[in-house]
């Protein structure tokens, strides 16, 4: 146990020390994804924007879906795109991060001494820095309907544990795609199912006590259902959620660390 917490720390040590790396890389990897693009960083908004507009049709028109009183409004698009902005960074950070050192492969091949453990940590900043964009203009929407409360400020907490969760998962699933190629294609049907397992376009209500019990171990649930409470109810999830939440993730960052680490000496003979 010793051993292991001090291969995490000086893990941690090599990444404090890589920050100027990162912070570059990430902003370079931001700019690359528009490079060429007609609307460029317009696809923030204009992603979110779409699926509230499908999910809206099919879910609020179609199946006539209404919010839960403790959010605090009637409008189910307003309460659907509080869910869907962080699901959609959530999603779009893991499924990138998750081919992060393959897609880079000529570097940690032949860059001797490159910190490879920080490809999928560049991948979940670039796209959190895509998504401050899609929750400024989420705030200004909330902020319209009268929403804004001193709870607001609680989905920056939020979408640090859904980054430290992100993180560990791109550690794990990045390492192991090196080995199975197949990893990033399991990823994208994971994700499907997640996001049915996710708050995101349902009210609670719907589902019995004992599934909810299961739907609760994701803890982009809780993410998911604070974003909405912060945002909308003017709350904050339960602290028992709250904790467990905090600690899954951390939990998560620790294990996918020591995993990068443990597989990372075969990267270059493997790819």
């Amino acid at each position: 146990m010793m051993k292991n917490l001090a291969i995490f720390f000086d893990f941690i040590k090599k990444l404090f020390r890589s920050r100027s790396m990162i912070r570059t890389m990430a902003v370079r990897e931001l700019k690359k994804r528009y490079v060429g693009s007609l609307f460029g960083v317009l696809w923030a908004v204009l992603h979110p924007v779409s699926e509230v507009v499908i999910y809206g049709m099919v879910f609020g028109v179609f199946f006539k879906s209404k919010p839960d009183p403790i959010y605090g409004t009637d409008s189910y698009i307003l309460v659907l795109l509080c869910g869907l902005v962080p699901w959609q960074f959530f999603a779009q950070a893991v499924t990138a991060s998750s081919g992060a050192i393959v897609s880079s492969s000529n570097i940690v091949k032949k860059a001797v001494g490159f910190p490879s453990e920080i490809l999928p940590i560049i991948t979940v900043i670039s796209n959190m820095m895509n998504h401050f964009i899609s929750l400024g203009i989420l705030l200004l929407i909330v902020a319209f309907f009268g929403k804004l409360s001193v709870y607001t400020p609680l989905v920056v907490l939020y979408l640090f544990f859904a980054a430290v969760f992100s993180i560990g998962l791109g550690w794990i699933l990045s390492s192991l795609s090196v080995f199975l190629r197949d990893v990033q294609q399991v990823v994208g049907v994971v994700m499907m199912a997640l996001f049915f397992g996710t708050p995101v376009f349902y009210s609670l209500s719907v589902f019995p006590k004992g599934m909810l019990v299961f739907l609760r171990l994701n803890p982009m649930f809780h993410v998911v259902q604070g974003y909405k409470l912060a945002l909308l109810a003017g709350s904050i999830i339960p602290a028992q959620d709250f904790a467990y939440l905090a600690v899954s993730s951390f939990v998560t960052f620790g294990v996918g660390g020591l995993f990068f680490k443990k597989l990372k000496p075969a990267f270059a003979e493997v790819l």
